[in-house]
């Protein structure tokens, strides 16, 4: 019993932990979120709804990939390159939401190393790199808004 309380108290510990490191690495996002959203919020073919669309995109899957692919999309099919495809926003939101994954290494090994279980969680990285995504576009989303509010007011 005290073997497996003590496993309990590691993985709610581990819990925490990561809470905590992506609150932490969140914060560090808010000024490059901010430059890019402004960038958005130029293009003026861009609209809340399709801002929203990627946020909910990102809340609403288990997988990186149905993010990264979702963007995508929306970029290569933006042939007259008024939306995803100016300016490269959707190429350089895509690269930052990929460079994401070195951070979420980081935080995985960190945790890992700190609160060790017996049943080590090989999706820990995947699950905070898709965490980190959904902070990165809380904060993009948040200024655009803000700045969208602006323009109209």
């Amino acid at each position: 019993m005290s073997q497996e309380m003590s496993v309990r108290a590691r993985e709610i510990a581990r819990r925490v932990a990561r809470a905590h490191a992506i609150a932490e690495k969140s914060d560090s996002y808010v000024s490059r979120s901010k430059t890019q959203a402004e960038t958005l919020v130029r293009i003026r073919s861009l609209d809340k709804t399709q801002i929203r669309g990627l946020e909910t995109v990102a809340h609403t899957t288990d997988k990186v990939s149905d993010v990264t692919n979702w963007l995508k999309l929306r970029v290569g099919r933006d042939e007259k390159r008024n939306k995803w495809a100016r300016e490269g926003i959707g190429r350089e939101l895509l690269t930052v939401l990929e460079g994401l994954r070195d951070d979420a290494r980081d935080i995985a090994a960190q945790i890992k190393q700190e609160y060790p279980l017996p049943d080590e969680d090989a999706d820990l990285e995947r699950q905070v790199h898709l965490r980190l995504i959904r902070e990165y576009l809380k904060h993009l989303v948040a200024h655009f808004e803000y700045r969208k509010g602006e323009e109209s007011g």
